[in-house]
């Protein structure tokens, strides 16, 4: 740990049950968050005071972990931060999040079922995969897909190895058109969700082959994402292929472990997803048990 209680990029730190072969310490370290000034953290503290109606979820939900990435996100300006966090506060309670998580997961599996949007592996940083594929899209309705983008973020954060805690995104854009692409107030509500609630989650997203479809949409809503965000955004074009000595094969082997990362993307992984493996064991994020 550093003098302020944040996770150093070593080895120690890195739970046994995990391979430490899968670590890249020296990216690991690129990828870490600056540390944040203790006394900011014991100022938020104190703010969330006034809350005295928090649950024992909540109360380990609010970790020095979770007030650091608020703080982060607003740019160490305590104040921004703690209305920031009491907003997601009030948002997690509206929205269900600990009731989904513990709940049957029926509206998850069902929108699962595809293998649209999954976690799956690491990244050499440690940072938990998430996979996208648009093309398996399989509902319209809002409300469910935005229930298993929570859900899978969820995941993905408890996937993710300590001490690294944001995720890597891969956004598989093969089959990518209108019949499967989200409404614009689907992508909004989700940009929502990933800005203003899961602050400092996103590590990067990397856009295979995305389409002109795409490129419009996406300028459509880039005034509503976040320019710290939109940095984090790289768009990756196979056209020749993760087999050839091109540029994608070669930024693809610089960020992901090869034995999980999938064929098609250039890794070793050849099993297709699954919904009856993907939930055989259910997932309870740590500040829940």
């Amino acid at each position: 740990m550093t003098a302020n209680g944040n996770s150093s990029a070593d080895p120690s730190t890195v739970p046994s049950s995990r391979k430490k072969s899968e670590i890249n310490f020296d990216l690991l370290k690129e990828t870490l968050p600056s540390d944040v000034d203790p006394k900011l953290v014991d100022e938020m503290r104190g703010l969330l005071k006034q809350h005295t109606d928090l649950s024992s979820v909540e109360q380990k939900w609010l970790d020095d972990n979770c007030l650091r990435r608020y703080l982060r996100a607003r740019k160490m300006d305590v104040k921004k931060a703690y209305k920031m966090l009491a907003e997601t506060i009030k948002w997690r309670r509206s929205f269900g999040v600990e009731g989904l998580l513990l709940g049957d997961l029926q509206t998850v599996k069902k929108e699962s079922e595809t293998g649209k949007t999954y976690v799956r592996g690491n990244d050499q940083t440690g940072r938990a995969v998430l996979y996208m594929k648009p093309r398996n899209q399989n509902s319209k309705e809002t409300k469910g897909q935005l229930q298993q983008l929570v859900y899978t973020l969820e995941r993905a954060r408890g996937e993710s190895i300590p001490p690294q805690e944001k995720i890597t995104l891969l956004l598989d854009f093969k089959g990518y058109s209108m019949k499967n692409a989200p409404s614009v107030k689907t992508m909004r509500e989700t940009l929502n969700i990933l800005q203003n609630h899961y602050p400092e989650t996103l590590g990067i997203a990397v856009c295979i082959e995305a389409p002109a479809l795409f490129s419009t949409m996406y300028k459509m809503i880039k005034p509503f994402i976040d320019p710290d965000t939109a940095k984090k955004i790289q768009f990756v074009s196979k056209t020749k292929g993760f087999k050839e000595d091109s540029k994608a094969k070669r930024f693809m082997e610089g960020l992901f472990n090869k034995e999980t990362l999938e064929t098609e993307f250039g890794g070793s992984d050849p099993e297709p997803y699954s919904n009856e493996k993907y939930f055989a064991e259910r997932f309870v994020p740590e500040y829940m048990r």
